[in-house]
């Protein structure tokens, strides 16, 4: 029978724990600003709706999936990664996303986040809400986060990468 014998091997190994997950080699942005308490024009039917700060402040934990995706697409690969860790925090729900460079499109995602070519979100909700004709807009009274997308053009101007 074979001796088995330990090596160690001494490779000076840098990691840099706030961008780069080990596990999965996930590029990670901390705190990014999904959604801000305001007026915004839903990009389907292009009415006003408004988010107060108690709503999202009440429902920026509740997210019934996670997904992260390219322009609110559905599609298999653009797909990129996970919101994790959603809270409200400094009059914002921010959450930290993970961008998994498994894909082409997630990589190239990754680029173009990293030289401040794309830095905008658009988070993805199911509401129950009521419209407000003093405030002449539609108000949000519960939310249901089911996802968040990577976009050019955001209804929120403050949802931001980083």
């Amino acid at each position: 029978m074979m001796k088995m014998n330990k090596r160690f091997v001494d490779i000076p190994f840098k990691y840099e724990s706030k961008t780069v997950s080990k596990a999965t080699n996930a590029k990670i942005y901390k705190g990014a600003i999904i959604l801000t308490p305001g007026r915004y024009a839903d990009t389907v039917t292009q009415d006003y709706v408004y988010y107060s700060e108690d709503v999202l402040r009440k429902y920026a934990t509740n997210w019934s999936t996670n997904f992260l995706n390219i322009d609110h697409s559905s599609s298999v690969i653009h797909r990129i990664g996970y919101v994790v860790n959603p809270r409200y925090e400094d009059g914002a729900v921010k959450g930290d996303l993970y961008i998994f460079p498994y894909t082409s499109v997630a990589r190239d995602t990754i680029a173009l986040i990293d030289n401040g070519l794309v830095n905008a979100l658009s988070c993805e909700i199911l509401t129950t809400d009521h419209y407000d004709y003093l405030k002449k807009c539609i108000v949000v009274d519960d939310i249901e986060f089911f996802g968040c997308a990577v976009v050019t053009n955001p209804a929120c101007k403050d949802a931001r990468i980083k």
